[in-house]
C-alpha cells in the first residue's frame, strides 16, 4: 500500500512538474535565467560562434538540458537558440530530458564532438524524434 501510494506521489510530481509554465522571449532566444555558463554568450575578438536551434513542433515541447563537455550550460525547449562564442579546440556538447521518470541508455545521436576552428561559425540542431533525442551539426 505505501509502495503505491509512494509511485503514484512520484508521478503525480513528475507530471506537475511537467506542466509549469515554461518561461520565453519574443525573440525565441533562450531566457537569461536558463542560461548558465552566460560568459560564454559574450562575443570577443579571436572566439568562434556556435549557434543552437531547437525545432518546434509537437515533439519538441519538452524541456532539455544542453550541455558542454558535461556542464550543464542551458536548458532549452522548442523554438528556442542560443549563440556561444568558444576558443578554437575540440567540444563535446550532449542533450538530454530534465523531467524524466527514467534514465535513457545512452544514445550516441544525443551527443556531439565540433571541432572548433579559430573564426568558424557552426550551426548545431536539437530535436526530438520518435526514435529518441538528436543533435547533429548542420552543413
Amino acid at each position: 500500500m505505501i509502495k503505491a501510494l509512494a509511485a503514484s506521489l512520484t508521478v503525480a510530481l513528475a507530471l506537475a512538474a511537467c506542466a509549469a509554465p515554461v518561461e520565453r522571449t519574443a525573440t525565441g532566444d533562450i531566457p537569461a535565467s536558463r542560461v548558465y555558463i552566460k560568459s560564454m554568450t559574450q562575443q570577443a575578438e579571436g572566439l568562434s560562434q556556435i549557434e543552437f536551434s531547437r525545432t518546434g513542433g509537437l515533439l519538441n515541447n519538452e524541456m532539455l538540458e544542453l550541455s558542454i563537455n558535461d556542464v550543464v550550460l542551458a536548458q532549452i525547449t522548442g523554438g528556442e537558440h542560443l549563440s556561444i562564442w568558444l576558443k578554437p579546440g575540440s567540444y563535446e556538447f550532449g542533450i538530454k530530458r530534465v523531467h524524466t521518470l527514467t534514465d535513457a541508455a545512452p544514445n550516441p545521436q544525443d551527443r556531439l564532438t565540433v571541432q572548433v576552428a579559430r573564426g568558424g561559425s557552426y550551426k548545431v540542431q536539437i530535436s526530438t524524434e520518435l526514435r529518441g533525442l538528436n543533435i547533429q551539426l548542420l552543413k
